[in-house]
């Protein structure tokens, strides 16, 4: 060990020994929808793949975020009730079609085969009580979470690839821009495993900004980041309740009922509104908006713990004093669960080869390399407190195309992004951050990984044709 002078810091130089493992075609840091896709799709393309995530199971923020709730599988998630107050029908929006087909549907089919949701765009809640409608996003696919975890699980093993769970992918060993391989550290130590090629799923692209390639945080303009969330779910409540509530024209952000609570409750942490959601069970409903903060960074190891800390605490007071006391049908209501992991919505990620902007989304670019289409609206709220939508501001045709070259670190050679951390500036990264979508552009990076080796060139060098054909033969939706 030694000691290097920052100035005021010192910073000791660690050194240890890492078990060297043999060479994998394919290494997936981060379990997410994303490297779930791109580990199977590698895999199912030959590649000897190995998944490496940090909790105990796969689905990241579907899943240990406690977010069991699929948006964008078609654009149908426009009409949500604020755009309708502003005087659109239905009928004046973008048709509604399938944005996402590929893994992503195979593991709602899957999950639904062992009735673990009944959607999309279905729940048994909402058709035992059609008025908790106006809660819902009119996209979604709801679904079990335990269910969910196997389904993926058994999706990964039966597809190959070899998973690592409690692992961390720590850092990179390089020489110019190609990765030779990661470090990882589990209960084993520090291992080492040589990688042809890298796919950063990590949400915050860790191993590519570690690697020395360009990323920014937040908003390139201010540095900004959207809020983040410790989810809960709340039991016990009586649906019908919520429903006649909302029938009589409740507001379904029940901003006058948390205006009340925190004027009888002052000094108490609670929010100023809710977003409710059913869940697959009677009477269970998730809280997202209204256990969300911001200031909080999520490549921040202490602000991830004070989020934690302090979204625990606000479950609590949700539960016992709003709920119990404001929210219709919730007098007996208890805390379900909270998040084992926190909900994170903006944070690091790459300056690509091409940059998808707000602009791009509002425009209704085209792209030659389109490789995954989202059917999400912008919603990335900022401190204003307004957002596109409530500006008027849409996504063209309710489709949003993630062009291939979005994925790719400016310079590398062969490293590829997914998820929510590729380049996707400003408001564009609302709609391309859904877990949908982030299944579809997990899908189109495995797939890259095999034709690259296949083609033995850099991932920028692969020839586009060739993934959009393969894409399009698994179900992929790429066309618009």
């Amino acid at each position: 060990m030694a000691y290097k002078s920052t100035g005021r810091l010192f910073i000791l130089i660690y050194k240890r020994t890492a078990q060297m493992l043999e060479q994998y075609d394919a290494v997936v840091a981060g379990g997410g929808p994303a490297g779930t896709a791109a580990a199977i799709a590698s895999a199912r393309h030959g590649c000897r793949t190995l998944l490496l995530e940090g909790t105990g199971c796969v689905g990241g923020t579907s899943t240990s975020g406690a977010l069991p709730f699929w948006l964008g599988y078609m654009n149908g998630s426009i009409p949500f009730p604020w755009m309708i107050k502003r005087g659109l029908q239905y009928k004046d929006l973008p048709r509604p079609r399938r944005a996402v087909g590929g893994i992503f549907e195979e593991a709602m089919n899957r999950i639904k085969e062992q009735h673990g949701g009944d959607g999309p765009c279905k729940l048994s809640q909402t058709d035992r009580h059609p008025g908790l409608d106006r809660l819902g996003c009119h996209d979604e696919f709801t679904f079990d979470i335990e269910i969910g975890k196997r389904v993926l699980d058994e999706m990964l093993v039966e597809s190959g690839v070899e998973i690592r769970y409690y692992t961390t992918a720590l850092d990179v060993e390089k020489k110019g821009n190609t990765i030779l391989g990661v470090y990882f550290v589990n209960k084993s130590g520090l291992q080492y495993v040589p990688a042809k090629t890298v796919i950063d799923c990590t949400g915050d692209a860790d191993l590519v900004d570690r690697a020395g390639f360009a990323t920014y945080k937040g908003d390139r303009k201010t540095g900004e980041m959207t809020a983040s969330s410790l989810v809960a779910h709340i039991e016990g409540i009586d649906s019908g309740a919520i429903e006649a509530y909302l029938n009589a024209g409740g507001d379904p952000w029940f901003h006058e009922i948390c205006k009340k609570a925190i004027h009888d409750h002052p000094d108490l942490d609670l929010p100023s509104g809710l977003i409710i959601f059913p869940m697959v069970q009677e009477g269970v409903f998730m809280v997202n908006g209204g256990t969300s903060f911001r200031g909080y960074d999520g490549t921040n190891g202490e602000d991830m713990t004070k989020l934690t800390l302090r979204g625990r605490q606000r479950a609590k007071l949700l539960t016992e004093v709003l709920f119990r006391n404001y929210i219709p049908g919730a007098k007996n209501c208890r805390l379900r669960l909270t998040a084992s992991y926190p909900g994170i919505r903006e944070t690091r990620r790459i300056i690509g080869e091409y940059v998808l902007t707000e602009e791009d989304l509002l425009n209704g670019t085209r792209f030659d390399d389109t490789i995954a289409l989202g059917g999400r609206h912008f919603d990335l709220g900022r401190k204003s407190g307004q957002t596109f939508a409530d500006a008027g501001k849409y996504v063209k045709n309710g489709i949003t195309p993630i062009p291939y070259r979005s994925l790719l670190p400016k310079g590398s050679d062969n490293i590829i992004a997914a998820g929510r951390c590729i380049a996707a500036d400003g408001q564009a990264l609302g709609p391309a951050r859904i877990m949908s979508t982030c299944f579809a552009v997990g899908q189109a990076a495995g797939t890259a990984v095999a034709i690259k080796l296949e083609e033995k060139t850099e991932f920028r060098n692969i020839d586009i044709n060739t993934l959009k054909n393969e894409l399009r033969k698994n179900d992929a939706e790429i066309d618009y």
